[in-house]
């Protein structure tokens, strides 16, 4: 299963790749990109496009690793409280036969 998940998205990532190989020999003209006051120099397009993906690939890495290191805190939190309450169940059964056996 692990090897179809990945033929998958590497075909994913080849096709991704082929379009925008395709998108950028479509759409040669360079465009002026400005955000308010401030703007960019003029370039074809697919590099606008290529660099937003860019900006937002590793936009999702960075909080996705943020994301993962507090689910997997408290994923682990949960297993200790788990843990926790057994052992104080299991202590209070030890003292409950701690007490029996000295009445």
């Amino acid at each position: 299963m692990n090897t179809l998940m990945r033929i998958i998205g590497w075909t994913f990532l080849f096709l991704v790749f082929i379009a925008s190989i395709v998108f950028s020999y479509a759409n040669p003209e360079p465009v002026e990109l400005s955000f308010g006051f401030f703007s960019f120099p003029a370039q074809p397009l697919a590099v606008w496009v290529i660099a937003a993906f860019v900006i937002g690939g590793v936009c999702g890495l960075v909080l996705g690793a943020g994301f993962m290191r507090g689910l997997r805190a408290r994923l682990e939190i949960r297993r200790l409280r788990t843990q926790l309450e057994k052992s104080e169940q299991a202590l209070a059964a030890l003292r409950a036969q701690q007490d029996f056996t000295q009445n």
